[in-house]
């Protein structure tokens, strides 16, 4: 089995995105109110994305979401690295296709050449310590774990997509 290479700047972050998720998970709604004016006021298509996925999942399974995009929002805020350029549909959408060719061109491989193709591509993420806490949440939260796998697949393209526009901002 591939594996990425972790940095010692990945291990570093682990105990910034663990103080991150903590203070995500136990806000209120003002903080909540607060951080989602910010993003619509910088990144107006990012909160725009999470919200649409409002009619096609559950009120709990929205809840986590939101939690998360409000994890990658902090993760580059705390970062000093929010792109000062706002990331449109189209760059999104590029960086969205890009991820969905290497899915359906990994479909067809074997275990292991698909563990190859991943690993390759998400070797390049400068942010693999969030990309692992995303996953963790995905994987410990029981409204994602439940979550329907097409729609579970498309959110996390989504977020893996924003990530990647962050990054190149």
């Amino acid at each position: 089995m591939n594996k990425l290479t972790f940095t010692a700047k990945d291990y570093s972050e682990t105990s910034e995105l663990a103080g991150l998720i903590q203070k995500i998970d136990t806000s209120d709604a003002q903080y909540v109110d607060r951080i989602s004016d910010e993003i619509f006021k910088y990144q107006p298509f990012f909160l725009t994305v999470v919200l649409g996925y409002r009619m096609d999942i559950s009120s709990q399974e929205l809840e986590e979401m939101m939690r998360i995009y409000l994890l990658v929002w902090e993760y580059f805020k705390s970062n000093k690295n929010l792109p000062k350029k706002k990331v449109t549909q189209t760059q999104f959408e590029e960086v969205q296709r890009r991820n969905m060719y290497m899915l359906h061109y990994s479909e067809g491989e074997s275990e292991e050449s698909r563990d190859k193709i991943y690993t390759d591509e998400l070797q390049n993420l400068k942010s693999k310590s969030l990309w692992a806490a995303v996953h963790f949440r995905y994987n410990t939260r029981p409204a994602l774990i439940n979550m329907d796998p097409e729609i579970k697949g498309i959110t996390l393209i989504g977020i893996l997509s924003f990530i990647q526009c962050f990054e190149t901002q």
